[in-house]
């Protein structure tokens, strides 16, 4: 596995990343490679997306019933 230096981390960033990972019970290392991860991955999958695979598949989740109402919710949740 690959190891990398961080040189020139702003005072205040460090103890942002410091206090963000005690709060997600994380090693400092750990919260950066979660933060890392997270931001050069590509985003969530879109809720209908995700169900109409899993229909065509004939995947055995339970669902609720889809309804415009669910599907609406289910889009913009998350979102500002």
């Amino acid at each position: 596995m690959a190891a990398l230096t961080l040189r020139g981390i702003p005072d205040e960033l460090y103890e942002l990343l410091k206090k963000k990972a005690k709060e997600n019970r994380r090693s400092l290392n750990g919260e950066i490679l979660v933060r890392l991860e997270r931001s050069l991955r590509p985003k969530r999958a879109d809720p209908a997306e995700l169900i109409a695979r899993s229909m065509e598949r004939g995947s055995r989740i339970a669902l609720p019933p889809l309804t415009e109402t669910l599907l609406r919710d289910l889009e913009s949740e998350g979102r500002p």
